[in-house]
């Protein structure tokens, strides 16, 4: 059981991080669009990038024993993963089941998308 879903974000040619959801697939696309806006102001800042993403989707459970995983990981090797995500920080692009999207492109949609539904 569960809603599985893996955010991958792509440092290198062979180095990403990974946060795995247990539980976050339902609502994965507008949850990244929002952790991604709140992440931009430190655009080109990789590891504060990426921390800001990460805290931003875990805030609700941070302290939580379950729910979350944090993995180095190769982001040429996303077969594995449940419902992977990969977020380019090289090319700032969000590569998803619809295919490759600007960041902002896919903040712009899916923030719309959850806005207009809550």
């Amino acid at each position: 059981m569960g809603a599985r879903c893996t955010f991958v974000f792509k440092q290198s040619k062979d180095q990403a991080v990974a946060l795995y959801s247990h539980w976050g697939e339902d609502t994965m696309y507008e949850d990244l669009a929002a952790a991604l806006q709140h992440a931009a102001p430190r655009k080109g800042d990789e590891s504060y990038y990426i921390r800001m993403a990460v805290s931003y989707l875990l805030q609700d459970s941070i302290l939580d024993e379950t729910g979350y995983g944090l993995y180095a990981c190769n982001p040429n090797d996303l077969g594995f993963m449940d419902h992977p995500i990969l977020i380019d920080l090289i090319n700032m692009t969000v590569e998803d089941d619809t295919g490759s999207h600007s960041i902002t492109d896919f903040i712009n949609y899916h923030g719309l998308v959850a806005t207009a539904t809550s």
